[in-house]
């Protein structure tokens, strides 16, 4: 009977367009009655996720192209429908379809090896142990929102394995690269435009994006809450520590692809987007951000151009003569000497950290409450964080983790150094940014973390996905420049007294055929 269908639609060319036509109008009509039901956007996005989904599956490049924008452009954006008893993100699904495409490209290649990298088993260990932490921790908080937040972290911090084996060619990384740069680029300039906009107009604009799940209140964020302080910059990123910490990684690696030898965008277009990125880091007023920053370039001069020593302490000399951004440098110095108000509250968010940590030193309270109304978990610290949630334990794997990653890609930085002369690939300069650039981005974030948190929070996964990200995309690209230059094929010669000597792809003469009488 089907068969039948099939060959009659095949053979009439009418009876076919028919069919597309009630099709359509099936669908037409299913809309519409959803839009007279309630949520005009769930059946558009039931379509267009019927068609985008075979190619996402099928494409897992493309996964991580979504993730990227995802991270930089609308980290919070969620889809319009709830499945049971949860609303999954779009990032979610971006690192799901991603993890299922990899799968299948594996099944698909049987021959294809897993790229095994210095990292992998330490953060595997680590993921371990926040998993036991996290298991320990129900017995505190059982939450549906709390066991979905972490379901998003590690979804999110599995980014690096994906990277590290999904990036096998420099065209490749630099697809990644470019990506970050110029939709990190775009995220800085709509932060700087919402900066500049009325605080009503800027609020009005970002309260649109309720439709995919940001929140409502606290849109324009001020200096110690208080608008006669200033107002700080956040674009789509809720909130303006997180979007410096966004901001760290993006002005990091267009700074070093800006001062490449060979760079991997037009120089003009880099130096626009340099200058965004910087622009609106400074509006966001994180005091740690700008640190982070000064610290990937400290370690970028250190390790290849010696130059931004001299341009640094000329600039810091020039900015204290004319007393440029004197408010700003001294809300930095009031922070260090914990003055504000900010940094009083650091204060006692340390002391609560130590608290339970004392008390819970192996493995932490897990990713809940802490089960105790004297104690309440979350502290400015990447570090205190993951000693109070994963315990002891969990931060010792993560710092070694972290220092495997270190010690894994100095030595790639300085083996891309001394190929920039001679490239085997016009794709070189990718590899080299991103060795350099990306190493000296996580390396800012290592300092963001002593005061901010984000880089491992389960309510910004988007941040523990750049980071990882970034790391996987450095290991990348470590295994290519590390890798063995093919040899050339060597071809047989023929000596002056007519003997051929014989070369691996010499071949090998076969026996005279015979003779006829």
């Amino acid at each position: 009977m089907i068969d039948a269908i099939q060959d009659r639609l095949q053979d009439n060319d009418a009876l076919r367009r028919a069919m597309l036509v009630l099709l359509a109008v099936g669908l037409g009509a299913a809309g519409g009655l959803a839009i007279v039901a309630g949520n005009p956007v769930v059946p558009f996005a039931v379509v267009a996720a019927l068609v985008a989904l075979p190619w996402l599956v099928a494409r897992p490049m493309a996964d991580l192209l979504l993730a990227v924008a995802t991270i930089t452009l609308l980290p919070f954006a969620a889809l319009p429908v709830r499945l049971a008893v949860l609303t999954p993100t779009l990032l979610e699904v971006a690192l799901v379809m991603l993890y299922v495409a990899w799968f299948l490209r594996l099944l698909q290649r049987p021959d294809e090896r897993l790229q095994r990298t210095p990292v992998d088993v330490w953060l595997l260990v680590f993921l371990g142990s926040t998993l036991f932490s996290f298991v320990l921790g129900l017995s505190r908080d059982l939450r549906t929102d709390v066991i979905h937040n972490y379901v998003k972290l590690i979804l999110s911090i599995g980014i690096f394995f994906a990277a590290a084996n999904l990036l096998r060619t420099p065209r490749m990384v630099g697809l990644v690269l470019r990506s970050l740069i110029v939709l990190g680029g775009a995220a800085a300039a709509l932060g700087i435009v919402l900066w500049r906009l009325p605080d009503s107009l800027a609020a009005s604009l970002l309260g649109r994006l309720r439709v995919i799940g940001y929140p409502t209140d606290r849109i324009v964020r001020y200096v110690e809450d208080n608008p006669a302080l200033g107002e700080r910059a956040v674009g789509t990123q809720v909130d303006p520590n997180s979007f410096g910490g966004l901001l760290v990684v993006i002005t990091v690696l267009t700074g070093v692809a800006l001062l490449a030898r060979r760079p991997i965008l037009p120089r003009w277009l880099l130096g626009a987007l340099f200058l965004a990125d910087a622009a609106a880091l400074v509006l966001t007023n994180s005091r740690s951000a700008l640190v982070g920053v000064l610290a990937a370039g400290a370690l970028v001069g250190t390790l290849r151009y010696r130059r931004l020593w001299v341009w640094g302490v000329v600039g810091a000399v020039v900015i204290a003569a004319l007393g440029v951004g004197s408010g700003y440098f001294a809300r930095l110095a009031a922070g260090l000497r914990f003055e504000d108000q900010a940094s009083l509250m650091r204060l006692a968010e340390y002391r609560n950290a130590i608290d339970i940590i004392g008390r819970y030193p192996a493995f932490g309270v897990g990713f809940g409450t802490a089960g105790e109304l004297d104690l309440t978990t979350g502290v400015s610290s990447i570090y205190l964080t993951v000693a109070e949630r994963a315990g002891l334990l969990g931060l010792a794997l993560f710092l070694v983790t972290v220092f495997v990653f270190l010690a894994a890609a100095l030595p790639a930085i300085r083996r891309s150094a001394a190929l920039r002369d001679n490239p085997r690939d016009r794709d070189w300069p990718a590899l080299d940014t991103a060795l350099l650039g990306g190493t000296a981005a996580l390396f800012g974030t290592l300092a963001v973390g002593l005061v901010d948190h984000y880089y491992f929070n389960i309510e910004f996964p988007h941040m523990a996905a750049l980071f990882w990200l970034v790391a996987g995309t450095v290991m990348a690209s470590r295994a290519l420049v590390l890798a063995p230059a093919p040899t050339p094929d060597i071809e047989p010669t023929a000596p002056a007294n007519g003997d051929i000597k014989e070369g691996p792809n010499t071949p090998i003469p076969l026996p005279n055929a015979p003779v006829r009488p």
